[in-house]
């Protein structure tokens, strides 16, 4: 009988420990894979976009985006220089009824609500550098969608630049692909 007994868990612990949920080590510096399809994403402000591969980007202006909806654009990135313009009243209903992601890069001071929310002004949005680096959302049947991409412990200048806008490349591209299966 203690045979039998020992034998059961010594199977049991094998089975136990061999288990474990693994995950793959990956240097928090470490420049993630980009996106595997053909994304076109639309930017306004910087001109300092890492050039990454599979991605599309079209330098423009919030009003020429206004002005015409009928561009078939995957995402939006806006950087920090341009929060105040993109801020103003009349854009507030282009924010509202976005139907791609846009992203807000450098606004870890701010919450993003600020851009679709009637009667709230950059200065109502500050929190005091809390925040994610890169916020995004997208609005949807159920309200917006939100993203929330935070730097790592002692950031390097490539997490700043072209480790921030692959990630955000990839939550695009994850949108779509979940958009298209629906």
């Amino acid at each position: 009988m203690t045979k039998k007994l020992c034998l059961l868990l010594l199977i049991f612990f094998t089975i136990l420990v061999s288990c474990t949920n693994q995950k793959e080590a990956i240097s928090e510096h470490e420049t993630p894979s980009g996106p595997s399809i053909a994304l076109k994403i639309a930017v306004i402000g910087t001109n300092h976009i890492a050039a990454i591969d599979n991605v599309n980007y079209v330098k423009t202006s919030l009003q020429d985006l206004v002005e015409d909806d009928n561009q078939q654009l995957d995402g939006l990135i806006i950087s920090k220089e341009s929060f105040e313009e993109a801020a103003q009243e009349e854009y507030r209903d282009f924010f509202k009824n976005i139907k791609y992601p846009v992203f807000f890069l450098g606004a870890e001071n701010i919450l993003t609500a600020v851009f679709h929310e009637d009667g709230l002004t950059l200065e109502d949005g500050k929190i005091g550098g809390t925040g994610a680096y890169a916020s995004g959302f997208v609005s949807t049947e159920d309200g917006y969608k939100d993203w929330g991409l935070y730097l790592p412990n002692n950031p390097t200048n490539n997490d700043k630049n072209i480790n921030i806008i692959v990630r955000i490349c990839n939550a695009i591209q994850e949108y779509k692909e979940n958009e298209d299966t629906e």
